[in-house]
């Protein structure tokens, strides 16, 4: 068994995700995990932010780096403004 990759979460995302509904933070917080253990590009992002991967959780989207054996995570939001610079 993994001990998986080291997770960070970057300030921003970590402000987002403190100001979500508890039912939405939790659900994200679990696939945070997900990543952390089991470290994937679910979707590789073009145009601006390219270079980042993106991980779905309902209407939330999080927004990463993922390198060797690390995930940052940049952005924690919804759909219509997480992909905004």
């Amino acid at each position: 068994m993994s001990a998986g990759c080291r997770l960070i979460l970057e300030r921003p995302a970590e402000k987002a995700l403190n100001k979500l509904p508890e039912r939405e933070s939790r659900r994200i917080r679990e696939r945070l995990s997900q990543l952390a253990l089991s470290p994937s590009c679910e979707r590789r992002l073009r145009g601006r932010l390219e270079g980042l991967c993106r991980a779905r959780v309902g209407a939330y989207r999080i927004a990463y780096y993922l390198s060797s054996c690390e995930v940052r995570v940049i952005r924690i939001g919804r759909r219509e403004s997480v992909y905004e610079t």
